[in-house]
């Protein structure tokens, strides 16, 4: 059984010769490279144990003191004293996308939002996307995706378990994804974290030539397409042609220059590259797990747990992530009771555009 047969639903695997066609009709996607550099992040425990970041939100309103504290990773950063039920402008996106773009995750506790408000703090990022699996969508809000353990939906384990394996959102599509956000509606007591790499780190930490080597190599993607490696579940299937033809294969690079901070990074490794356009598909195979063995080791990973009101946003451009393995829960009472609900954007927010002219 080749890998499309075994990732796709069987809408896309009555044909075996379905992997060629990818490999010759793959669409190129590139992303426009920027004037515009935040600098380079200092040593983070150095700089920033404990930062207290003032932010002039309204013409009438007092200025605004939010507490940024790192992660007890080598990466990303914790902020308090925020309440996103209020107003939310585009000063405050601006310091909330900066603190992003530099540290790769950023973790905004204790929030009380409904789908509204959570909807429209999503809207502040860029373009909201429709994911293909519509079927995970929630009700009434399109855009936004109920991810857990605790719905009807998730009796299946193909569903419930369907992102436990290092992937990029949206490295599939041809228009990348440039922001995911997570929000825990009902956290787990047992379980149910999410891992996140630092693709920057792991794309710094390679030999000089071989991050040449890599700058100078593509690979083709399809949604699910991608070899697993073990440990790791498979892909949450796409079900009908339709969904199918919403995401065209593309091809990517292996290294994605940042548009905004210009910090180069590994780029899409896994769920969706089944091609390295530059070798035989023996040795691709073999160099994407390499690449994706060396970005997922420990020193580049955070593991979050999440609480209540959590809300963790991440740079789809600089970071992988993971699932971890959820039985499904009887209600949200039970103690690996988990529901997030994820939006995902394209673009960036209004006054980051303005800086990339």
């Amino acid at each position: 059984m080749d890998r499309m047969s075994r990732c796709c639903s069987p809408f896309l695997c009555a044909s075996m010769s379905r992997i060629s066609w990818l490999r010759q009709h793959a669409f190129i996607s590139t992303l426009p490279l920027a004037n515009y550099r935040n600098g380079e992040t200092h040593n983070r425990r150095v700089s920033m144990s404990r930062q207290k970041l003032r932010i002039h939100t309204m013409p009438d309103k007092p200025s605004q003191t939010l507490s940024v504290a790192p992660l007890e990773a080598p990466f990303g950063v914790r902020v308090g004293n925020l309440d996103l039920r209020g107003n939310i402008n585009e000063r405050l996106i601006e310091n909330l996308a900066d603190l992003l773009y530099r540290h790769r995750i950023l973790v905004i506790n204790n929030q009380s939002l409904d789908h509204a408000q959570y909807y429209h703090f999503g809207q502040q990022w860029g373009r909201l996307i429709r994911h293909v699996l519509n079927y995970l969508r929630v009700p009434g809000y399109p855009e936004m995706m109920a991810i857990g353990n605790t719905q009807e939906k998730d009796r299946d384990a193909a569903t419930r378990n369907g992102a436990v394996h290092w992937h990029t959102d949206g490295s599939y599509k041809i228009e990348p994804t440039t922001v995911t956000m997570l929000y825990a509606r009902v956290a787990p007591k047992l379980g149910g974290e999410t891992l996140f790499n630092d693709m920057v780190a792991a794309y710094k930490a390679l030999e000089p030539q071989q991050q040449k080597l890599a700058e100078s190599r593509t690979a083709k993607h399809f949604f699910g397409a991608a070899k697993l490696s073990p440990g790791e579940y498979p892909v949450t299937p796409i079900k009908t042609d339709k969904q199918a033809k919403a995401v065209p294969p593309v091809v990517k690079p292996l290294v994605m220059r940042h548009p905004v901070t210009g910090h180069k990074a590994l780029y899409g490794l896994g769920q969706s590259p089944f091609q390295v356009n530059e070798l035989p598909q023996t040795e691709g195979d073999a160099y994407l797990g390499e690449l994706k063995a060396h970005a997922t080791q420990p020193q580049f990973v955070y593991r979050h747990r999440y609480a209540l009101g959590d809300i963790v946003l991440f740079d789809c451009l600089s970071t992988m992530h993971s699932g971890t393995p959820n039985d499904f829960a009887q209600s949200t009472d039970a103690a690996n009771a988990r529901l997030l609900w994820r939006l995902s954007t394209e673009g960036f927010p209004t006054l980051i555009s303005r800086r990339l002219g």
